[in-house]
C-alpha cells in the first residue's frame, strides 16, 4: 500500500509541475518520469536516459515542503536541454575544462570546484523559469532555502573557500536577480562575516562573481556563453591560487 501511495504521490506531483510549466508558457515536450532513488544523499537530480528524462529524488524528499519546487527546477533543466541552450552543452564544458587542464594544470579538487561553479551558473539561469512558474508561497520557501546555503566562516583551505565564496554568491545572486534580497537579513550578515574572515580582496572577488551570476543571460548564444564561462572560470581559478600563495607566505 505504501508503494502504491508513493507512486500516486509522485505522478500527482509530476503532473502538477508539468501543468504549471505549460500554463506559464514553458511546456516540456519530452517524456519525463519521477522516481525515488533509495539512499540518495542529495534531494534529487535529473538525467537523460535515451529519449526519457528521469528525475530521481531521495526518499526523504517525499516529505519535504520543497518537493514541488525541486521538480519544477529539474523540469526547467529539461526545458533548457530541449531548447539546446548553450548552458546545457556538456561537450562544450568538457572541452573548456580540458583546455584549462592543459593550460593551467588543473588539479582534481580545482576541477571539482569549477564544475560546482558551472552548476551555479546553470541553476541561476534555469531558476528564471522556476521563479516565473512558482506561486508566492513557494517563493517564500525558496528564500529560506537559499538563506541556508550561506556560510559565515571560511574553512582555511583555499580551494574549499573559493567554492564557499561562489556558493554564497550564488545564493545572494539568486535572490537579488529577482528583487528578493534583503540587506537587513541574517543571510546578508552571515555572508559579510564570511567575507571579512576570508581577508583582503575577498569582497572584490565576491562582488564580481555575484554580479556575474546576477546578470547572466539565459539567451546567450554559444560564443557569448563560452566567453563568459571562461572569464568566470579564470576568475575563480585565480581566487583559488591567490589564496594558496597568500597562505604560503604566512
Amino acid at each position: 500500500m505504501r508503494l502504491a501511495n508513493t507512486d500516486r504521490q509522485l505522478q500527482s506531483t509530476l503532473d502538477w509541475a508539468l501543468d504549471r510549466m505549460r500554463q506559464k508558457g514553458y511546456a516540456v515536450k519530452s517524456k519525463v518520469t519521477l522516481n525515488v532513488e533509495p539512499n540518495l544523499a542529495i534531494m534529487g537530480y535529473a538525467r537523460k536516459d535515451g529519449e526519457t528524462h528521469k528525475i530521481l529524488i531521495s526518499e526523504w524528499a517525499l516529505d519535504s515542503e520543497m518537493l514541488g519546487g525541486l521538480v519544477l527546477h529539474e523540469l526547467a533543466h529539461v526545458y533548457f536541454t530541449e531548447r539546446g541552450a548553450s548552458s546545457h552543452d556538456s561537450d562544450a564544458l568538457e572541452k573548456l575544462l580540458e583546455e584549462l587542464k592543459e593550460r593551467d594544470g588543473l588539479r582534481t579538487k580545482e576541477t571539482e570546484c569549477l564544475i560546482a561553479a558551472y552548476n551555479h551558473l546553470q541553476n541561476v539561469m534555469v531558476d528564471d523559469v522556476v521563479f516565473a512558474v512558482m506561486g508566492e508561497k513557494e517563493r517564500e520557501m525558496t528564500k529560506k532555502f537559499f538563506a541556508e546555503w550561506v556560510s559565515d566562516r571560511p574553512s582555511g583551505d583555499p580551494v574549499t573557500d573559493a567554492e564557499l565564496l561562489c556558493r554564497n554568491a550564488f545564493a545572494v545572486a539568486s535572490l537579488r536577480r529577482r528583487g528578493l534580497f534583503d540587506k537587513a537579513s541574517e543571510m546578508h550578515y552571515r555572508n559579510e562575516s564570511f567575507i571579512t574572515a576570508l581577508g583582503p580582496k575577498s569582497e572584490e572577488e565576491f562582488e564580481w562573481i555575484e554580479s556575474f551570476l546576477s546578470t547572466a543571460n539565459m539567451e546567450w548564444g554559444a560564443g557569448k556563453f563560452m566567453d563568459a564561462l571562461e572569464s568566470y572560470f579564470d576568475r575563480i581559478l585565480s581566487l583559488m591560487r591567490a589564496s594558496s600563495k597568500l597562505d604560503d607566505l604566512r
